[in-house]
């Protein structure tokens, strides 16, 4: 079998997204599956994608996104590369430049198309001032998403809120965790002294620094912690993002801003923090939740978004209503206790051990198999 992808998000961009297709590179090369990614081009220093087969597009920095690329590639050039590559499937990532170049691309040459969705537009437009424009991306959406064999969503709260927005043919494709890469063992001493921390709890968060995060009802939360609590902890903020400059303005005495991290380095940052806090509802999963548990972190997390399909509350987390600062500032106060941590830090350690990714990718498989045998695919079984 041989699989395209078309994405306006990828390597060396840190996300949800650009791992999971990393992650499935990586599967797809064990098993011995041709694939090919149509990606941006991102022009900076960082190494390539290194055995990845990628062809990158030159493309222009969003204002409200200043870490993406959007891209619209020649179509001509498009057309030939696939062409070239002769897919038995096309995979489209994303629904902007290179997702929408894809789709024009493979209807061309009548190519069966899988479509997965991974990034709550909707519910960014609120926080950018622009919520008029809600009726008419979810037309775009629901008239793109139309022409996918199958629409893959990474959680069930995704799958419902697709449902009620007329999204069809929706199935489940949730996201795994590399158990080796994040382990409780990265715990780092010398790390936890070069960043000042001694006796102090580290609550610790990982992602874009936006406000579309919970990232404000955060900075309320530790203002209020700070003034009983302040000498306990400190806030340790891991990412890059357009919020960031305003974070910092702040002066949080016990904050520290480490900028975007990958490899053993972020691996070692989670392992050595205490616990993790992800104030955020507008994620379609929250891979970097499962990252934190997979480390051994106790975690604290909202009640909106994917993140729900994996957490419950006082079992393996704390789980506040989302963008409540009360709700938020208790949860953060009971963490104080060593005794919550040490429990819901070892379930959520269990939790993670059960989302192993070559299952996840076991299961995508019988997705493309399915929609590259069109006389099989109108009588499969829905696998969620």
């Amino acid at each position: 079998m041989r699989i395209a992808f078309f994405t306006d998000s990828f390597y060396p961009q840190i996300n949800g997204v650009s791992n999971t297709l990393m992650y499935l590179s990586q599967y797809l090369t064990r098993s011995g599956i041709e694939h090919m990614f149509f990606a941006p081009d991102y022009e900076t220093d960082e190494p390539e994608a290194s055995g990845i087969p990628v062809v990158r597009f030159k493309g222009f920095t969003p204002h409200i996104y200043p870490d993406c690329r959007l891209s619209f590639p020649p179509y001509p050039k498009v057309i030939e590369q696939l062409s070239h590559f002769k897919p038995d499937v096309v995979h489209i990532v994303t629904e902007l430049g290179i997702g929408w170049s894809g789709l024009r691309a493979a209807r061309a040459l009548n190519i069966p198309i899988v479509m997965s969705y991974h990034t709550s537009f909707d519910k960014y437009l609120q926080f950018y001032h622009m919520p008029y424009l809600s009726k008419a991306l979810w037309a775009y959406m629901r008239w793109f998403h139309s022409f996918a064999l199958v629409n893959l969503a990474p959680s069930r709260s995704t799958m419902q809120e697709l449902t009620r927005r007329g999204i069809q043919n929706l199935d489940l494709w949730p996201r795994g965790i590399d158990l080796e890469r994040f382990h409780p063992g990265h715990y780092s001493p010398k790390l936890r002294q070069e960043m000042g921390v001694s006796e102090e709890i580290v609550f610790l968060y990982v992602g874009r620094i936006a406000v579309e995060k919970g990232l404000r009802t955060l900075a309320d939360s530790i203002a209020v912690v700070n003034q009983r609590y302040g000498q306990q902890v400190k806030w340790v903020f891991t990412g890059e993002g357009p919020y960031l400059p305003e974070l910092i303005a702040k002066k949080i005495p016990n904050a520290i801003f480490t900028g975007s991290r990958r490899g053993d380095e972020l691996a070692a940052i989670y392992a050595s923090a205490d616990v993790f806090i992800f104030p955020s509802g507008t994620e379609t999963f929250g891979n970097v939740l499962l990252e934190a548990m997979a480390s051994g972190l106790p975690v604290i997390c909202t009640d909106s978004g994917g993140v729900t399909d994996f957490t419950e509350n006082h079992q393996n987390a704390l789980v506040c209503k989302y963008g409540s600062v009360p709700e938020l500032t208790r949860a953060i106060v009971k963490m104080l206790n060593p005794h919550n941590r040490t429990i819901l830090g070892a379930r959520a350690l269990e939790t993670a051990k059960s989302r192993g990714w070559d299952a996840v990718f076991d299961r995508l498989m019988l997705q493309y198999i399915y929609a590259a045998n069109p006389e099989i695919y109108s009588g499969r079984q829905v696998i969620g």
